[in-house]
């Protein structure tokens, strides 16, 4: 069971830990909403990383299979969604220039924590490399699933570590917005949009075959 929790927290890291949308989306979101957002943000996607560990586990074979067939059309709302994300937050910083970031009117950090929440979970969840990360996971695991005490210790690790990864990114963003001079900030933000906007552009090219 210990193995099965150990295997579990590196399989959590490995999905967390590498930069990418989700990463740079959590700690704008900490910079322009403080830490109570940025942790709300950071659990949002933790709990994807939840829920598809344990679907990966319980169905196995069959997840792989079934999530390969909507791969592409996931893609491609994917990077549109990214796509348009990074656009208005360009147009956000655009308007609102000379105003400070805290100000900002950032889709991300509008409403309540519960709402940011609820808005990572959905970002995550149409994050194609998640969905791949645990397709994988799927496959190359799909005995874990048949004893239900490591496949509860397995997840309970991957959970974990993926939040506390996604905790300390919302940490650095709401201490880097409160610490970093104004223009830092802003300046940060604006190749985080742009980051976004080439990340979403990336997996919809890719969708339609044009980029490996």
């Amino acid at each position: 069971m210990s193995g099965a929790l150990l295997a579990g927290i590196f399989a959590g890291y490995a999905i967390a830990v590498p930069v990418g949308v989700i990463a740079v989306l959590i700690i704008e979101t900490g910079m322009a909403g403080g830490l109570r957002r940025g942790l709300a943000a950071g659990a949002g996607a933790a709990t994807v990383d939840l829920c598809y560990c344990a679907g990966a586990l319980v169905i196995g074979g069959l997840l792989s299979q079934a999530l390969t067939l909507v791969l592409v059309p996931l893609q491609l709302l994917s990077g549109g969604v990214l796509i348009a994300i990074g656009v208005r937050g360009l147009t956000a910083l655009w308007i609102h220039r000379g105003v400070p970031t805290a100000n900002l009117n950032d889709p991300r950090v509008r409403g309540s924590a519960r709402q940011l929440y609820l808005r990572f979970i959905v970002l995550t969840a149409l994050n194609p490399a998640t969905v791949l990360y645990f397709v994988a996971l799927a496959v190359g695991l799909p005995g874990l699933g048949s004893d239900p005490l490591q496949a509860v210790a397995f997840t309970v690790g991957a959970a974990g570590a993926s939040l506390s990864w996604q905790s300390l990114l919302g940490t650095i963003g709401a201490a880097a917005g409160r610490l970093l001079p104004e223009r830092a900030v802003v300046a940060t933000r604006l190749v985080g949009q742009l980051l976004i906007i080439t990340f979403g552009a990336r997996i919809a090219l890719g969708a339609l075959g044009f980029v490996s």
